[in-house]
């Protein structure tokens, strides 16, 4: 899917590649703050974190459209979807799956900023800034989906498991419960 939605948007002009962008960077928080719903505390900061970062990424791209195209009233291209994934119960299997979507997500985001770097030169060094953004969150998710994996590694009755299950448990050395 990420080579598709790739070679979609380099058919593309900037103003729609741009319009991709901000549109992607919108469904990252939405998708970021719904993972972070009913998870644990730890957990829930790590994604509300993406999700805030995302929505930076988006002010940015907002000023710049405004100033290259002169408004803020950017075009998601039709026919070029986001990944998206539904989670609807938080286990760990799906909350893995999840990650799956957003390594996804990240990973196209920053094939999105390196081929805006080539088409707005200009700009080279923002969409440089916001690619290195997308490489970070990528690894930070893969690091988190290496862990969950390697709980569930061996032991298939994990992946039903509620996720804030194993997070509170590590949250008791986050936050020592006195009695």
């Amino acid at each position: 899917m990420e080579e598709e939605i790739v070679k979609k948007l380099e058919s593309l002009s900037e103003r729609e590649i741009l319009g991709y962008a901000i549109g992607s960077e919108e469904d990252a928080k939405e998708f970021y703050l719904k993972l972070a719903q009913g998870n644990s505390e730890l957990m829930k900061k790590f994604f509300e974190d993406l999700a805030k970062a995302e929505e930076a990424h988006k002010a940015l791209l907002l000023n710049l459209h405004k100033k290259v195209f002169g408004d803020v009233n950017y075009v998601v291209p039709k026919d070029i979807p986001f990944a998206e994934s539904t989670v609807n119960e938080v286990t760990l299997g799906a909350m893995v799956e999840a990650m799956r979507t957003a390594l996804m997500n990240e990973k196209v985001a920053e094939r999105v900023y390196r081929l805006l770097a080539k088409r707005l030169p200009e700009h080279e060094a923002l969409f440089e800034f916001l690619a290195t953004q997308e490489r970070a969150h990528y690894k930070a998710i893969e690091a988190h989906k290496e862990y969950l994996e390697g709980l569930m590694r061996g032991k298939p009755d994990y992946a039903d498991m509620p996720a804030h299950v194993i997070f509170n448990q590590v949250e008791i050395y986050y936050k020592p419960r006195v009695l």
